[in-house]
């Protein structure tokens, strides 16, 4: 690990084929996630930022891997709804919405994020 690096737990949540992101005030959407807290386990975190972000609990998660990236390391969570599910924004979070693949083209989204769903194969390459 590199201490100049954010740590974080990140959930790539699914639901009939669509990915669950969440805006803050700025225009950008994100995955759900964010900063792994002092003494905290990455699930633990990834469980209490979903919370946080959306009120969705964390399922059944299944650990995708350790992405080191540029600024930012990621534990990366899936987590998949079979029932329709509907998310509330909380804490700081504005909006939450599900996003198929292709509308992840037509939105402003942090681009750590867009490699994350692209390394997870949700997203093309080319995008």
């Amino acid at each position: 690990m590199n201490p100049s690096r954010e740590l974080h737990s990140t959930v790539i949540c699914l639901q009939a084929g669509k990915v669950l992101l969440v805006r803050k005030e700025a225009p950008e959407w994100s995955l759900p996630g964010g900063k792994i807290d002092p003494g905290e386990t990455q699930l633990d975190a990834a469980r209490r930022e979903l919370q946080e972000e959306t009120s969705l609990e964390l399922t059944d998660p299944q650990f995708l891997g350790h992405h080191v990236l540029q600024s930012e390391e990621h534990w990366l969570y899936r987590m998949a709804l079979a029932d329709p599910t509907i998310p509330r924004p909380s804490h700081e979070i504005v909006e939450c919405r599900w996003f198929a693949p292709h509308e992840i083209s037509r939105i402003l989204i942090k681009p750590t994020n867009i490699e994350l769903l692209r390394r997870e194969g949700f997203i093309a390459a080319n995008r």
